[in-house]
């Protein structure tokens, strides 16, 4: 584990100087609470509900919109001691992937300007280095994948282990609270005060986290993607399961049903584009959303949608709205549902089996933003860390490796609310990978 040192001043000098889209807000409020985090300071993605700042999702359509709460994620941080630093920008409205369609530029790796840094939490990973942690949203891969492309350490709770009250909704059966961390530990400690039941969150459960130790794991299984991800990246993989057989780690290697996952992507798609549809149809300009005044309602309508989102966002929206016709609905939505279940239920067939299930979080290093080495649409690789949030359970990114300067994570899965020993096991696993020797 490495401790991360932040120079606030310096932090808050090079902040401010932000050419890179990223920073939305600096808060301006001193947090005198004491407690754990006292000293910790952080950002937070602007789908956040915050009394201080405005909260506008990064989309033109809620640019001046101010809530008159704190979400619960927030609260307990204050609660706890911790500074929150900076608002962040993100995908518009947490939909995007890429960190390419905020509403106020795009957001690109600071590694390499040339390279995607992932999305939607694209503010978070972009400023992670100017703060402890890093509070965004995870509904297909947001936080994880970025943390890849960045190398830092991304964290996915199971669903419901935080509440959500607060955070902009945008796949209700998706969407997850999580965070980036320079280590394990950190992820463990933000885990330790933000998990539990809240009332304003149906959904939210109680899973205990207080007591995280460090655990070699008995049994795990490597997920074998063939031919899906780069060499330096297959050989980085061999390397880790020498360091685990060697320390008594029982290890299989598991051919994953290729057919079955590569329905991931579409029934991601078509679940989330639909719930997004509903849950966005609020942003109208009379229930939320930028108003002009004297319009008949329709005008107020069609304006607030037409200029204050964004191509991409529009796209997906008309995407939902088609799934959910009624003509539609049995060949798309409700078929993506049953898919969804076969998906689930052969996951956790195998995550019942093993401590953790650990594979490549992406096919390689972060992809060029245009050029011959973009994004790979269809490498399952390239998506698979959604299956988390189909299923539910507990994933986490770790630094992993290096190739040409630039970073690749391992991913790291166990069973549903098994938070507490998928944190264990990962300290151990962090551990192990610091032993690796790379030529």
């Amino acid at each position: 584990m490495t401790k991360f040192e932040l120079d606030i001043s310096d932090a808050l000098e090079k902040l401010k100087k932000d050419d890179n889209n990223a920073v939305a807000y600096f808060f301006q409020e001193k947090n005198n609470k004491n407690g754990v985090l006292k000293g910790k300071f952080f950002s937070i993605k602007s789908n956040f509900a915050t009394v201080e700042g405005i909260s506008h999702a990064s989309s033109n359509s809620l640019v001046n919109f101010r809530p008159s709460y704190n979400s619960t994620v927030f609260e307990k941080l204050l609660n706890a001691g911790a500074q929150p630093l900076i608002k962040v920008h993100n995908d518009e409205l947490g939909l995007g992937g890429k960190g390419l369609f905020s509403a106020f530029g795009e957001i690109k790796n600071p590694l390499d300007r040339a390279k995607l840094i992932g999305g939607s939490s694209s503010g978070s990973a972009a400023t992670i280095n100017f703060v402890h942690f890093a509070i965004g949203s995870d509904t297909g891969d947001s936080i994880r994948r970025p943390a890849s492309f960045i190398g830092k350490v991304g964290f996915k709770p199971s669903y419901g282990a935080v509440s959500r009250y607060g955070l902009f909704p945008y796949a209700t059966s998706l969407d997850t609270v999580a965070w980036l961390t320079h280590n394990v530990f950190d992820s463990i400690l933000i885990s330790q005060v933000v998990f539990g039941i809240d009332k304003n969150d149906l959904t939210s459960v109680e899973i205990d986290v207080s007591n995280v130790k460090k655990e070699k794991p008995k049994k795990v299984a490597i997920l074998d993607f063939e031919n899906e991800i780069e060499d330096y990246v297959s050989k980085k993989l061999y390397k880790l399961a020498n360091v685990l057989k060697f320390d008594g780690v029982k290890l299989e290697i598991i051919k994953p049903d290729l057919r079955l996952l590569k329905t991931i992507l579409p029934v991601y798609e078509i679940i989330s584009y639909s719930e997004a549809t509903s849950n966005l149809s609020a942003i109208n300009g009379i229930t939320f959303g930028e108003t002009e005044k004297n319009l008949k309602w329709q005008d107020i309508f069609l304006k607030t949608r037409t200029n204050g989102f964004g191509f991409m966002l529009q796209k997906r929206l008309i995407w939902g709205s088609f799934f959910l016709e009624k003509e539609n609905q049995e060949h798309f939505f409700i078929k993506a549902k049953k898919m969804r279940t076969l998906i689930k239920k052969y996951y956790e067939s195998i995550l019942e089996q093993f401590d953790v299930i650990i594979f490549p979080a992406f096919y390689g290093v972060a992809p060029d933003i245009l050029g011959k080495n973009s994004e790979q649409s269809d490498k399952i690789t390239n998506f698979i860390l959604a299956i988390s949030n189909l299923v539910g359970n507990p994933s986490i990114s770790l630094p992993f490796g290096k190739y040409k300067n630039l970073p690749f994570n391992l991913a790291v899965d166990s069973k549903i609310n098994s938070d507490a020993k998928l944190l264990g096991y990962s300290l151990y696993l962090e551990e192990k990978i610091g032993e690796i020797k790379d030529e």
